[in-house]
């Protein structure tokens, strides 16, 4: 599971997830910066099977933590399943009210 969203004892919703890839505005309105744009994307679209291949063999994942819609944290796990289980240990603790770790953050 890549993403979690609990409640805690005091009603703030948290939500713990997986942060995949940012994306970039694709099209602007003009043809030649589009054009641009694409070119400068390309290399990044090929390379992205090997980096998918990667965070499967054990490359860091950044786990991203959210309260009531406002990032208040992250960190980083090596693993898909290490990954898995540190979401379902932070949501469990959001769930229980003892996420206090990021509640200065917010």
């Amino acid at each position: 599971m890549s993403q979690l969203t609990v409640t805690d004892p005091d009603g703030i919703n948290w939500s713990i997830r997986r942060w995949w890839w940012k994306t970039i505005p694709w099209e602007s309105g003009f043809a030649t910066l589009d054009a641009l744009i694409f070119l400068i994307v390309l290399p990044f679209m090929q390379m992205w099977p090997f980096w998918l291949a990667s965070k499967w063999l054990g490359a860091a994942w950044t786990i991203e933590i959210t309260r009531d819609g406002t990032k208040v944290g992250s960190e980083k796990v090596k693993g898909w399943k290490r990954s898995g289980a540190r979401i379902e240990e932070l949501a469990r603790s959001a769930r229980e009210g003892t996420l206090t770790r990021f509640n200065a953050e917010a």
